[in-house]
């Protein structure tokens, strides 16, 4: 058994041997055709998941079953578009944070000097 892998190593040493002169070095062409469509096919997959998703969303709510079983069994959430009352937050101006001055304000040069 030793034999044989001594011997399985030996050929696989002369064969990389062998085919190490036959790698030339041959830069890669990046205008090619086999990198410029990669734009072009992540824009096709991204339209077809978008019209797979918009395809099964439209069929799930307009399924009859799924709307008597919202209409039965879900409540209509209204969202408050004013709130009543004063605020729980405190405001603004109790906080000294807000009066400090910023200090990544911009000072205008008063004179600039020319390169000769």
């Amino acid at each position: 058994m030793k034999r044989m892998l001594w011997a399985g190593a030996a050929v696989v040493l002369l064969a990389g041997s062998a085919d190490a002169q036959d790698f030339v070095f041959k830069p890669i062409d990046t205008n090619k055709l086999v990198v410029q469509p990669t734009q072009t096919a992540a824009g096709i997959a991204a339209r077809t998941i978008d019209l797979v998703g918009q395809t099964s969303a439209n069929s799930i709510d307009n399924n009859n079953w799924v709307r008597l079983t919202n209409f039965l069994m879900g409540r209509r959430v209204s969202i408050p578009t004013v709130q009543a009352g004063r605020s729980s937050l405190p405001a603004p101006h109790l906080f000294p944070s807000t009066g400090y001055k910023n200090y990544n304000t911009p000072v205008m040069p008063t004179m600039q000097q020319r390169r000769r």
